[in-house]
């Protein structure tokens, strides 16, 4: 029985660095993955814009990119805000159109 113990641990210890080894392969790069994740270093990059802005301070503006579209969400004070935070937008090489959804309070 001794023998039959030992290779029986072996084949159970073999197994499960298998199966550890093959959950921790990688899974295949999704190409629209990758563009989301350029996308989303934009709209960073707007946000980040939009914050050092001082005439936008005090503002709760949200960004989203669809290709290169930006959609504007949030609540500003004024329509200058709005407008100033459409125009941020707009000076970002990749959009061509901004969606300005933004909410004057």
């Amino acid at each position: 029985m001794r023998p039959y113990h030992w290779f029986n641990s072996r084949l159970l210890g073999c197994l499960l660095l298998i199966l550890l080894l093959a959950g921790c392969a990688g899974s295949p790069v999704n190409e629209s993955a990758r563009l989301e994740q350029q996308d989303s270093l934009a709209a960073v990059q707007i946000k980040a814009r939009l914050l050092e802005a001082i005439e936008l301070a005090g503002s709760a503006i949200d960004v989203d990119l669809e290709g290169d579209r930006a959609i504007l969400s949030g609540f500003v004070e004024t329509s200058q805000q709005r407008d100033r935070a459409e125009a941020i937008a707009h000076e970002q090489d990749q959009v061509k159109t901004v969606e300005n959804n933004i909410t004057v309070k």
